[in-house]
């Protein structure tokens, strides 16, 4: 007999519903994955005069996610799903900076980081 996969979207409350159900037996699983996205955002600064740095790297490690900071030193990561994060900031002729165990949760996330010039 052939087996039917229902594929049910429930966009109330930012949740994904997928049904199985295998007509041969008449057994239905049901699986409900949150599909919470959130957004973080942040400024990259320099630790001893507070300058912007314009074009600072940030990624998420363990991912191909990255981001570049604009003009002002600001930054934007959009479509991450709520967990804690590891987020690694390179700038040349800056050390590089690592924030373990970044939380995002139901809210957009911001944060600040201030580099420190190489050398210091």
């Amino acid at each position: 007999m052939k087996k039917y996969l229902i594929l049910v979207v429930v966009l109330a409350l930012g949740s994904i519903t997928l049904v199985a159900s295998n007509s041969n037996d008449g057994a239905t699983v049901a699986k409900e994955t949150p599909a919470a996205v959130v957004m973080m955002t942040g400024t990259v600064l320099d630790s001893e005069t507070g300058e912007a740095l314009a074009g600072a790297v940030v990624e998420i490690e363990n991912t191909d996610t990255k981001a570049y900071t604009d003009l002002e030193g600001h930054f934007t990561i959009e479509n991450m799903q709520q967990g804690e994060y590891t987020v690694k900031v390179n700038y040349i002729s800056y050390k590089e900076a690592l924030i373990s165990k970044l939380s995002l949760d139901t809210h957009a996330s911001s944060v600040e980081i201030k580099l420190n010039p190489e050398g210091n």
